[in-house]
This record gives C-alpha cells, sequence and structure tokens, in this order.
C-alpha cells in the first residue's frame, strides 16, 4: 500500500511539472535551465521565513554580502566596502546601478528599511533581538550608510548573511506580496508560483552583474517526501535533490550519471527542555547524556565511523570550527545513568515523547537510535515524528524532548543568540542559565579574539555540565546531475545559483 501511495505520489507530480513547465524537457535543450527539487515551504517573506526553501529565496533576493562558498571570505554583493574602527559604528558603500525587478532603484533607503523592519512588531520579525542593538540608520548618501550600534559587535558583520536579512524594497507591500509575489534584486525573478506545489524564475536580465546569472531558468518543485525527490531525480525530472539521506547516498553513488556532494556538516541538536519535566533537573539531563553512544549513534544513523563524517558533543560549537573546546566524551555509563534518575526521584525510570522531523535527513535514524540507547538507561521513550511542516508549526518550541536540524553559523554567536540566550525565538531548549546569557554578550561585544575565543571555551564547559543539548553533526547532502556545474552552498546555508551552470 505504501509503494502505491508512492508511486500515486510520483506520478502526480510528474504529472503537475508537466503542466508547469510546459515541455521542460524540450526547453531545457533550448534554454539553459536547471530543475530542483525542495521540501514544501512555510512562510516564504523575509523576516519570518522558516529556513526552507532557499533555492528560492536565495535566487530571488540577494544580500549586502556573501559569503564565499570556496574560502569562506566575506565577499561583496549590494554592499562594495565596509568598515569599522571600533565595531560600534559601521559604514557600508552601496553598489550603484542595482534595480529591483520591479523596476524600482537600489539604494540606502532599502537598506535602512530593512534594517530598521526588524524592529517593526507587525512583521514579527526573526532576526529582531539580534537588530535591537541597532541604535540609528544614517542615511549618508544615496549609497553610504552607517549603522549605529549601541554597543560594540566585532563580529555584527556576519549578521548580513543571515537567511532572513536579504535587502527589501522601501516601496514594496511585503506584508500583502511577500508570499505571492516575491521580489528582490536577485539574479532571478518569478515568472509564477503555485503555492506549495511549484515556481518557475527566469533569468534577470537588468542584473547589475552582466556576465550572471549563467542560468536561463530555474524550476522549482516543492516536494513533500524526499523518496518521491530522488524517484525524480533518477527518472530525469529534476536536476538537484537537497537533504539527502546516508541511505540514498549509498544508493545514487551506484547510479551513472548522478553524484551526491556536501557543502558543510549541519547540527541535529538533540534538546532537553529546560523548564519542562523531567528535563527541568539537570540530574536527569546528565542521565541522558550518559545513555548515549556516539560510536553506535554515528554507525547507526550515518552508517559513518566516530569523527569520520560524523561529529558528536554537547555544546552548539561544530567539533570543525576554530572555536571548539576539545572536551573528552563522557563516554556510556548506564549505572551513572541509572544512579542520577534514582537521584532525581524517578528510580522506576520515566517516560517521555521525543519529537522530530521524520522527513528530514538522519532524523528518523537518530530518534530510533536514541530510544534504543536511553531505554537501558531507564528512560522509556515515546516517538513522534511528522513531516517537518508539521514538526516546525505544531510542536517545535513547546516539546519536553525533541530533535531539530540546525545548519551552521559562520559567526557562532548567531547560532547562540537564535537558540541559547533566555530570550532568544528560537530557544527550543528552552535554557534560561544567566550565566550562559551573560558569556553570550560579551561573546558578543569582544573586539580582542583571543579574550572572545576565552569565553567560547568557559561557554562550552558550561554546555558540557549544566546544557541542554547533545550537538549530533552530520554532512548536509545534496544529490546532483553530473551535468550541473558549480554548485555552490557555503556556510550561510543560501545556495548561490548565480554561479551554477549546466553542460
Amino acid at each position: 500500500m505504501k509503494r502505491y501511495l508512492l508511486l500515486m505520489v510520483v506520478i502526480l507530480l510528474i504529472f503537475t511539472s508537466l503542466l508547469f513547465a510546459k515541455g521542460e524537457k524540450e526547453a531545457s535543450v533550448a534554454t539553459k535551465a536547471i530543475r530542483i527539487a525542495e521540501q514544501v515551504p512555510g512562510l516564504i517573506t523575509p523576516g519570518v521565513w522558516d529556513g526552507q526553501a532557499f533555492s528560492l529565496n536565495s535566487s530571488i533576493y540577494e544580500y549586502l554580502i556573501e559569503i564565499n562558498a570556496n574560502t569562506g571570505a566575506l565577499d561583496p554583493v549590494l554592499a562594495t566596502n565596509w568598515e569599522t574602527k571600533d565595531g560600534k559604528r559601521w559604514v557600508f558603500t552601496l553598489r550603484e546601478g542595482v534595480t529591483f525587478h520591479d523596476g524600482s532603484t537600489f539604494d540606502a533607503n532599502d537598506v535602512k528599511y530593512t534594517i530598521e523592519r526588524t524592529q517593526d512588531p507587525a512583521v514579527g520579525h526573526l532576526k529582531k533581538n539580534d537588530y535591537e542593538v541597532v541604535e540609528s540608520v544614517e542615511i549618508i548618501d544615496n549609497y553610504t550608510i552607517a549603522m549605529n550600534l549601541k554597543e560594540s559587535r566585532p563580529t555584527f558583520i556576519y549578521q548580513l548573511t543571515d537567511y532572513n536579512m536579504p535587502i527589501l524594497s522601501s516601496d514594496y507591500d511585503y506584508a500583502q506580496l511577500g508570499e505571492s509575489k516575491p521580489m528582490g534584486t536577485g539574479p532571478f525573478k518569478v515568472q509564477q508560483i503555485i503555492p506549495k506545489e511549484s515556481a518557475a524564475l527566469i533569468k534577470n536580465t537588468s542584473y547589475w552583474d552582466p556576465a550572471l546569472p549563467k542560468l536561463d531558468k530555474l524550476l522549482i518543485y516543492f516536494v513533500p517526501d524526499i523518496e518521491a525527490s530522488i524517484s525524480m531525480l533518477e527518472s530525469d525530472r529534476v536536476d538537484v535533490v537537497p537533504f539527502v539521506t546516508p541511505v540514498i547516498k549509498n544508493r545514487l553513488d551506484k547510479v551513472d550519471g548522478l553524484t551526491v556532494i556536501s557543502p558543510y556538516q549541519e547540527h541535529r541538536f538533540i534538546s532537553l527542555t529546560q523548564d519542562m519535566e523531567p528535563f527541568d533537573d539537570n540530574r536527569v539531563r546528565l542521565a541522558f547524556k550518559y545513555a548515549m553512544d556516539p560510536q553506535i549513534i554515528a554507525k547507526s544513523v550515518a552508517q559513518m565511523d566516530l569523527n569520520e563524517g560524523v561529529f558528536y558533543n554537547e555544546t552548539p560549537v561544530l567539533n570543525s570550527q576554530a572555536e571548539y573546546l576539545d572536551i573528552p566524551l563522557r563516554g556510556r555509563d548506564i549505572a551513572k545513568a541509572k544512579q542520577l534518575l534514582n537521584e532525581a526521584g524517578y528510580p522506576n525510570g520515566v517516560t517521555v515523547e521525543l519529537f522530530y522531523a521524520s522527513d528530514h535527513p538522519f532524523g528518523k535514524e537518530l530518534a530510533q537510535t536514541v530510544q534504543e540507547l536511553a531505554l537501558e538507561a531507564g528512560f522509556n521513550i515515546v516517538l513522534k515524528g511528522f513531516t517537518r511542516d508539521i514538526y516546525l508549526s505544531q510542536y517545535w518550541l513547546h516539546a519536553p524532548l525533541c530533535i531539530t536540524g540546525w545548519g551552521p553559523r559562520s559567526d557562532i554567536s548567531m547560532l547562540l543568540s537564535y537558540a541559547f540566550r533566555s530570550d532568544a525565538a528560537w530557544n527550543e531548549s528552552h535554557m534560561n542559565m544567566e550565566e550562559v546569557d551573560i558569556l553570550i554578550d560579551k561573546i558578543r561585544g569582544e573586539v580582542d579574539p583571543e579574550v572572545r575565543l576565552g569565553y567560547y571555551h568557559e561557554l562550552q564547559r558550561i554546555f558540557h555540565e549544566k546544557g541542554t543539548i547533545i550537538n549530533v553533526q552530520v554532512p548536509y547532502l545534496v544529490a546532483v546531475n553530473e551535468n550541473v556545474v558549480d554548485y555552490r552552498q557555503p556556510l550561510s546555508m543560501i545556495p548561490q545559483y548565480k554561479y551554477t551552470d549546466i553542460r
């Protein structure tokens, strides 16, 4: 029955794509087009964008700066230059000769609008907390702007690479049109959107860089099932499928004409919610951690050895980042876990529900492995898997125990501000520790990199002893047709299709 339903989904998607793309196979011969299978997005308007449909938004909009996918350096986009002497006043020189897709001219007013929009209560902007530090936005002239901060933020520049911070037009009604007619300065503009189904983007012939984009068209299909996406890839209905699992990778490695790449590592946070039973007691959190076996997790979740593709720690920092503190793994100790549970008032163990996105890579496998490992220590875990859109909209931020996929951040202080400060909008583990808040603030404001590194190390020690997460780091995998040339996706998680070509 399951295979029959999957077959029907694939047939429906193929039929829809035929109608939508108007003979896409023939069109791809006449024009340079890439077909992409995306996850089904929730909201797509910048500021409230839930982080899905990266290919769509990253092609329509663009940013003051971007991260170079090859070097990790900051490259100019809508800003051609930036400078600060103290990390408190940032001056940007803006690119001239740029127009939005509706024909309006880009200038300093649009940057000022974009920054100030983060504080508009009617928007409910997901970057509100991070941009509260901006005291004023000063227009020096049409193409020079200054952001004056309330305090020194030496790494503030990286906030501008966040996927929710593309530059918007000050003259466009995003509240009314952001979901149905998204519009920016990006290399592609919207030709057609069918909500929750598909989108067609065409080359922006007025793009400020005449050499880009190299493609004429992007055809994006919103597919709710990864197997359906892979079936479309194998049958030459799409060229790119993100969020591939290791099992699928192993399968595709044997298929001629297809390859799987890994631009970076992602987080899978196992979050133990601090203000919900039973994890409101740190002894229970420690007991849970003692029940885990990192090597078993790596093998069962990704078919890889620990530290050879999968990494594990109990802090928000990736093992590959310069700020990482190498704290020895605590090791699995069932006796210690049971002792801690008993001391916390659970001599007969405890039952807890674990919520996760069942269609997100590594989610199901990690949930099942955690369930099995925790059982011996006295944790009876009831699995609650939902598709990613339902998980994020209905259960995320409200569960006592959850697994969530988080993309990396080139500046870790951004992730700390989103997810671990007590007032953070995405604080899924409800972490509320004054000492952590103080350290996050110190990290954000410290100019001396050595002193800042010391704060990072102190923070990681606190997380190891009292923290609310386990950080399983897995490869972000993207399946591509071998005809796709120069696929780029840096740590900002934003695909850069303007550079991509097709043979």
